[in-house]
């Protein structure tokens, strides 16, 4: 505070140059390394580090500014925008490193995927239940019970799930998938459904 009241002018301007420069182009190159990674917590640091990037970027410039105009009350004002930048990625990242403690459900997007690619095989008479999703640090993992016409050969409903695996695998890459296989005119098979779902699903499906 004392500097924005009463500004001081700046020092060593060209060294805290090449130093932004040089720390702005190490975080650019690993946030590149970790956008390649094919999970789900790489990407998120890769996010942090771009934004130290353009936080650099944004010091780089204020400095050049201020060593250009002589605008020596900038200086402190970029300083207190980096700090508050600063503040909100350390809760950030606080807040998704609690979350892959806890192992949380995947997020919205990924389930909607997921969701979507059940969907479509309900023309083959597949019908699902009990999906559950859990992020657990980087790795995810993806169940649900898949309910089939009973009387189909064990055979033909593996192959059915296979391709259904493979599907969901494409658009979660790295998750395990695990299912189990029931007959949709089983009750048993519907003991975490409402018997008003389940009875509206086994009248569409014909049984």
């Amino acid at each position: 505070m004392p500097r924005l009241i009463t500004p001081q002018p700046l020092e060593q301007v060209g060294t805290g140059l090449v130093a932004s420069i040089i720390a702005a182009a190490v975080n650019f190159l690993v946030a590149r390394h970790f956008s390649a990674a094919a999970n789900s917590i790489a990407p998120s640091d890769a996010h942090h580090l771009m934004t130290d990037v353009w936080t650099s970027a944004g010091v780089v410039a204020g400095i050049a500014i201020v060593a250009l105009t002589g605008w020596t009350r900038l200086d402190p004002m970029i300083a207190l925008c980096v700090a508050v930048n600063i503040l909100l990625t350390g809760v950030r990242l606080l807040r998704r490193s609690l979350l892959g403690l806890l192992d949380t459900a995947l997020g919205h997007t990924e389930q909607e995927l997921i969701k979507g690619i059940l969907s479509r095989y309900a023309s083959q008479d597949l019908y699902y239940h009990a999906l559950r999703t859990r992020q657990a640090g980087v790795r995810s993992f993806i169940s649900f019970h898949a309910l089939v016409p009973g009387e189909w050969s064990v055979q033909r409903g593996h192959d059915l799930i296979v391709r259904v695996e493979r599907d969901i695998r494409a658009a979660v890459p790295g998750a395990p998938v695990f299912t189990h296989l029931e007959p949709i005119n089983d009750p048993a098979a519907w003991q975490d459904l409402t018997l008003d779902r389940r009875d509206d699903v086994i009248r569409s499906k014909g049984y």
